[in-house]
């Protein structure tokens, strides 16, 4: 049984935690894959192209998972088709010459490894129904101002430009 938080802080420790395995796995470049990106490989915009970067350009994010898979699916995402691009090319009668689906550069591969780290500590379980209750109080106000109603959790998220991980 959890009692009622006192203060704000003690609210965010009340909320799910877990403990990641004793492994986690990084795709990054070959030299070091655990480096963070160099602020030279940005975009004009001040993030790397990734889905969890940093909307405003601020911090640099590494992304880990517990399992190798996820990294590769994680990371490989830049070379998946576009679904809109998808569905209209579908409807180009003929044959289908035109876009490679899926290639990754050879390049890409050569310049990048795994590499597993050790976790230690506690890291907050934002799947957990604490948190989602927790985050729809603290996103209440902009949810409105954007028009969202009673929105997912995750839709309000991705609106906001916020960056949400899983393990």
């Amino acid at each position: 049984m959890r009692c009622a938080p006192s203060s704000q802080a003690d609210n965010l420790r009340a909320l799910d935690t877990r403990k990641p395995p004793n492994e986690i796995f990084r795709i990054g470049r070959k030299s070091d894959p655990w480096q963070p990106p160099d602020w030279s490989h940005a975009q004009p915009d001040g993030t790397f192209g990734n889905r969890f970067d940093d909307p405003l350009g601020y911090y640099r994010v590494l992304y880990a998972s517990t399992q190798r898979l996820s990294c590769f699916i994680e990371t490989l995402a830049r070379f998946r088709p576009d679904l809109m691009l998808l569905s209209e090319l579908g409807e180009i009668e003929g044959e289908d010459d035109f876009l490679p689906r899926g290639v990754v550069p050879p390049e890409w591969c050569e310049q990048r490894r795994i590499g597993p780290a050790e976790a230690r500590g506690d890291y907050a379980e934002i799947y957990a129904s604490s948190w989602i209750a927790h985050l729809r109080t603290r996103l209440a106000d902009e949810c409105l101002h954007l028009g969202l109603q009673d929105p997912d959790l995750l839709q309000a998220v991705e609106i906001l430009g916020l960056k949400l991980g899983s393990n």
